[in-house]
């Protein structure tokens, strides 16, 4: 069959692609399919996408949507028979790509979960039953843990709905006498942050490394960087000696946990013995120019200690040179401007191309240019022909700098060590945006761990084992073409 490259050689470039609404006046509602969640909440699932309900309307006869994804933020309107009326809000364009096998195996791990919670019969065979009369497409199974992982699976949700229970009834006691204990929450970033606040869990050592708004903290800097807000950043002694004495840094920001007056909590782990570590905390404002601020109080301290902070590998995902998610991102969005969303959600071999195209960022850059050229041969002409704009933009593109999105040679390819990391931290607050002396005790209770994590590390302990998903995918993509 004629490759790819032949195909599409004699085709003109094509622009950067724009932006696709999601739909218009004139399109026709989509179809809802109701679904709930694993914490029994309502959800919705449109064309490949998950809603979680928001709010009610003030007349209560409105209720408002938003994806699932956090950080998608598109918005959907519905009556009270969650039958759809609009789409709402400046975003109208997806971030992420659709699942359109999502709700099968929702419904699948939700029959199981029911099961498991109203029968004796043994998780394992629940979960192996269950997925046989499920009759589900190979790309949804695909989706799914390994078969014989799946009643441990659901043990853990059992477990973890008894704990919830639990935690529930002695939440409401436990917040009544703690919050008696808080000094008064403040009604800006404009606050004097007492003494015991500044040090560790033990009340001895420093913990507060900078105030941008005390006078005591300041310090020089060849960067006249001006900030429209306050920074907080927290360090103990042992973390800052850890951060000055590692290559390799993971870095990201959560908007979820951060206290009323501030943007983001931002997070600094390091990466020694292969187990990663958190070693700075930050509160910062909204602006670009607090990243600026942070590091060059970081900068400062290493100063301080005779050292110097140079690492050799940092992962971000506010990292520009880290192109593999925008351009993950920016084939999704091409797919969407080229009116390819329904042959992506109805058309597997289709699918499974736009999918191929995106995994050449993890596999060698001597190979990407041969599976490019393979991309599309198992398809017909119909619909090689449906996605031949999607492939030569592709090459016009992004074939043109290999190098700068390819993640082939990089030793953390994704972000996951500073995304479960937030989730962690999120489980520590137990609530979201919580009051500053909260957000601050919780800061010192994990650094108090950390420590002994630490000690645990410097003794010999041998680093956390991946899990059995995770190894396997490195397996795989270590496997690719060596």
């Amino acid at each position: 069959m004629t490759s790819i490259d032949s195909i599409i050689s004699n085709e003109r470039s094509l622009s950067s692609p724009s932006t696709f609404p999601i739909t218009s006046a004139s399109s026709p509602s989509p179809s809802i399919e109701k679904t709930t969640s694993n914490q029994h909440k309502p959800m919705l699932y449109i064309k490949g996408y998950y809603y979680q309900l928001k709010d009610f309307k003030k007349n209560k006869k409105i209720k408002f949507w938003r994806c699932a994804k956090s950080d998608c933020g598109v918005l959907l309107h519905t009556n009270l028979k969650d039958e759809f009326i609009r789409y709402s809000g400046k975003n109208t364009d997806y971030k992420h790509l659709p699942n359109p096998t999502a709700l099968g195996t929702r419904d699948l791990k939700l029959k199981m979960r029911q099961r498991a919670e109203t029968e004796l019969t043994p998780l394992q065979q629940i979960a192996e039953q269950e997925l046989r009369n499920g009759l589900l497409t190979s790309d949804a199974l695909a989706n799914l843990p390994n078969i014989f992982e799946l009643g441990i699976v659901q043990s853990r949700i059992w477990v973890m709905n008894v704990l919830n229970v639990l935690f529930s009834l002695s939440r409401s006691w436990f917040k009544s006498y703690s919050t008696k204990n808080l000094p008064s929450t403040p009604n800006s970033s404009s606050f004097v942050i007492p003494d015991k606040y500044t040090r560790d869990h033990l009340d001895r050592d420093r913990l507060l490394l900078h105030d941008s708004a005390n006078p005591q903290f300041q310090f020089d800097s060849s960067e006249d960087i001006k900030i429209s807000g306050r920074i907080l950043i927290w360090s103990s002694d042992i973390q800052l000696n850890l951060l000055f004495n590692s290559e390799r840094l993971h870095m990201d920001g959560t908007f979820a946990t951060s206290p009323p007056d501030f943007s983001q909590v931002f997070i600094i782990q390091t990466i020694r013995h292969e187990s990663c570590t958190p070693v700075v905390y930050a509160l910062l404002p909204g602006q670009k120019t607090s990243y600026l601020y942070l590091f060059n109080a970081l900068f400062h301290h290493a100063q301080i200690f005779n050292k110097t902070l140079d690492p050799v590998n940092i992962m971000t995902d506010f990292e520009p040179g880290l192109t593999k998610a925008v351009s993950i991102q920016t084939i999704f969005r091409h797919v969407q401007s080229q009116g390819l969303s329904t042959t992506y959600l109805n058309n597997i071999m289709a699918r499974n191309v736009v999918k191929q195209t995106m995994t050449l960022a993890l596999v060698s850059p001597s190979h990407v240019q041969l599976l490019f050229n393979e991309l599309g041969q198992e398809l017909n002409d119909d619909e090689r022909n449906e996605i031949l704009d999607l492939l030569l933009y592709f090459k016009n593109y992004w074939m043109r700098q290999i190098s700068i999105w390819n993640v082939y040679e990089i030793p953390d390819r994704t972000n996951y060590y500073s995304e479960g990391y937030n989730n962690r931290f999120k489980k520590r607050l137990q609530k979201t945006h919580p009051n500053i002396w909260h957000f601050i005790d919780s800061i010192r209770e994990e650094v108090h761990t950390i420590h002994d994590s630490i000690q645990q590390i410097n003794s010999g302990m041998p680093p956390r084992t991946n899990r059995s998903q995770t190894r396997t995918s490195e397996r795989r993509i270590k496997e690719l073409y060596c």
